[in-house]
């Protein structure tokens, strides 16, 4: 069930949304604009999702995108294939949206403000 591709496109997305994965980082240690983001868009009523880092949109709501797939080992999510993500504009031109690459993620969740002492009281 999960080698099987399936492919999706040219069409439209109905709505879109990206959702932090990693523990989430203070501003002054350099935020969450590359971490890695769980970004899920919906087509004729059906929910696509993949992993990619920060949380730009890869496609807008005026775009057309086309795309691979395949189901997860339970066949419950459908997870794209970042790699063939394809994104038109509204006059048909193809355009990169989104951070493209790779980094590792982050494992430990961020520390409290404040000496240690402060955080015993």
């Amino acid at each position: 069930m999960t080698g099987k591709r399936n492919k999706v496109g040219p069409v439209e997305v109905n709505s879109y949304r990206a959702f932090l994965v990693e523990p989430s980082r203070p501003p002054s240690k350099g935020g969450n604009t590359r971490a890695w983001h769980q970004h899920s868009f919906e087509i004729d009523g059906e929910r696509y999702s993949f992993l990619a880092l920060g949380a730009k949109r890869w496609v807008f709501t005026n775009d057309t995108v086309e795309f691979e797939w395949h189901w997860d080992e339970n066949g419950r999510y459908r997870n794209v294939d970042p790699a063939t993500v394809r994104t038109m504009n509204s006059r048909g031109e193809t355009v990169v949206r989104g951070e493209r690459g790779t980094k590792k993620g982050r494992s430990a969740p961020p520390r409290m403000p404040g000496s240690r002492r402060e955080q015993r009281d």
